[in-house]
């Protein structure tokens, strides 16, 4: 174990979140009802270099204009600063309940997800997250191959059509859910054949992953981080 926290290695992430589902090409490592304090480490090998953050500050710059008062002007150093160090990674991590996120960067900050939340970005380093509730629900996503593809990440309140981007996207649902009249089991990855469109039903408030095979769409996830913050589904917090 102690090895491992100082070599990048998936095993780490394997290991401190207690299940990991494999099928169609998608590794997904998850909690649910995972205790109040239960931490997850992940050091997973950096993300490939060229997929860059290009257009980062033009990004930031662009939302705070258009949010003057809003959270991320407020937090503008700060996520600044994050962004300087935070990588698109291969995987996704989708938030079910309250977690706190600690890396070696940003320093002296905490990030917190609340249920609802997403990254598809990770930190360099080992990266801890805690439970902050009982029952926490918490999952993180992709390739086995380590592809960095797009992925998009979809929200029902209740029943709603959706179409899927293509052949191939595999989905990864926070809740049991059914896509037509297939049930789409938390967690496990479900394999789309065919881009109509089709009604998914659901129980709970859910968030699906829909793991593509395009391009990394780099300035829209970031666009989607700071969306987040906005809506307090992010924060960012002393440690």
């Amino acid at each position: 174990m102690y090895q491992l926290a100082e070599t990048q290695d998936s095993r780490i992430a394997h290991y401190t979140f207690g299940k990991s589902i494999a099928s169609n090409g998608v590794t997904v490592f998850g909690c649910d009802k995972a205790r109040k304090g239960k931490k997850v480490f992940g050091n997973d090998p950096d993300p490939v270099k060229e997929i860059m953050l290009t257009t980062q500050n033009d990004i930031i710059s662009g939302h705070i204009k258009k949010h003057k008062k809003g959270k991320v002007a407020g937090y503008e150093k700060i996520i600044r600063e994050a962004g300087q160090t935070y990588q698109v990674h291969h995987r996704t991590v989708m938030f079910g309940s309250t977690w706190k996120s600690d890396s070696l960067k940003p320093a002296n900050h905490s990030i917190i997800y609340h249920n609802g939340a997403h990254t598809h970005f990770r930190f360099p380093g080992l990266n801890r997250i805690t439970s902050l509730d009982e029952g926490g629900l918490i999952a993180c996503s992709g390739w086995e191959d380590m592809n960095a593809t797009n992925r998009k990440v979809h929200f029902f309140e209740e029943n709603e059509s959706f179409t899927p981007v293509g052949i191939g996207s595999i989905l990864v649902a926070m809740h049991d859910c059914f896509y037509h009249n297939v049930q789409v089991k938390q967690h496990f990855p479900f394999y789309v054949d065919s881009t109509e469109t089709v009604q998914i039903s659901v129980t709970k408030p859910t968030v699906i992953l829909e793991i593509t095979q395009d391009y990394p769409d780099v300035a829209e996830f970031t666009q989607q981080w700071l969306n987040q913050i906005e809506k307090g589904l992010i924060e960012i917090v002393n440690r």
